[in-house]
Formats: C-alpha cells, structure tokens, sequence
C-alpha cells in the first residue's frame, strides 16, 4: 500500500490517511518533494539527515524536519516534510510507516538510460550507465519547465545515445515532447 503526500514545504495533502491500514506490515508513504537527495549508506546517519539536506542547499525551513528511507538499503534518500504532515503519519502509522520517493526507482538497464516520472508538478529524473551517473528532482509544472531540465541535461549527458524510461503518467504526451532528445523512448 502506498501513500502519496505532496508537499511544497507549506501545506500537503494526505487524504490516504483517512483510510485504515489493519494488521502490523509496513505502511510505505511516498513523499513528493523538490528537496530530495540521494545518500550512500557508508555516509548516512539519522542524526545528520537534516545536516545532509543543508549541505546539499535543502536545508529544511521552519516547521520541517528530514525523513529518510529505510537505512539498511544501499542508497537511502534523505526528504524535507512539514512537521505537521509527519506527526500525522507518525500518529497513524508510527513505526509502520517507511518513507520513500520516486527517486528510489530501481533502474537496471543494459544500455545507457534516462528514467523520468512527472508527477504532482515536480520531475524526478535518473541517468543510469552501468551505474547511477545523476539522480535529481525539479520542479516542473509546465512543459517548458519539463524541455528546460532536459536542455540542461543534454548539456551534461549525449542524450542522443541514451534510452528514455517514462514511469506512469502522461506517457504519450511525454513521448512526443521529449523524442528529439532520445534515440528511443518506453513506458515503464
């Protein structure tokens, strides 16, 4: 089961809550937010994970704190929330609740791929090549938000070499807008 809350470090929105979550399993709750990073287990601590996100320029604001995925995986991210929007999953959940991100994807593709997922205003992309090459998150309510961080990313990255992964939504609109940056493109 999955939870989404979508946060722009003022309000959010977690009518899953609402629900009942029976028996003892984890609850996964999947935090939708621009300050997202990812974290190298040899270098996580809980008692840093705020002090990560400030080195990183994510410092949490006032009435914010950081939460992270589950610290025995080898890569965990580390996200700002609204204080409030954690004590109510704490209250719901308490230690049931395992946050998450779209930024966890697991990508395990042969050739050099980009992963995107556009979801709640805010584009989650990841560039794989071998291995894990750039994991960010943006915001990007317009298309033009969304061709501005694939621009920059071409400056980076020979796009033209690289495989383009849709997760989810707008997969046909997101084919059509990005196919000049790709050689091929497929929805997850």
């Amino acid at each position: 089961m999955s939870i989404q809350l979508a946060l722009d470090g003022h309000s959010f929105s977690a009518p899953a809550l609402d629900g009942e979550f029976p028996g003892d399993a984890p609850v996964e709750v999947e935090v939708l937010t621009p300050r997202t990073m990812l974290v190298p287990a040899e270098v996580f601590d809980t008692g840093i994970a705020a002090e990560l996100l400030a080195a990183n320029g994510m410092t949490p604001a006032d009435g914010e704190c950081a939460v992270w995925s589950d610290p025995q995986q080898e890569i965990i991210a580390v996200m700002a929330v609204n204080n409030e929007t954690k004590r109510m999953v704490d209250e719901k959940l308490g230690a049931r609740a395992r946050y998450t991100t779209p930024l966890l994807h697991r990508l395990s593709a042969a050739a050099p791929t980009v992963w995107m997922r556009h979801t709640a205003g805010l584009l989650y992309i990841k560039v794989w090549e071998g291995k894990l090459r750039f994991a960010g998150v943006f915001p990007a309510q317009e298309e033009a938000d969304i061709l501005y961080c694939f621009e920059r990313l071409g400056s980076e990255f020979k796009l033209g070499g690289y495989e383009l992964q849709i997760a989810r939504d707008n997969y046909k609109r997101l084919r059509k807008l990005l196919n000049v940056y790709f050689k091929q493109i497929a929805c997850e």
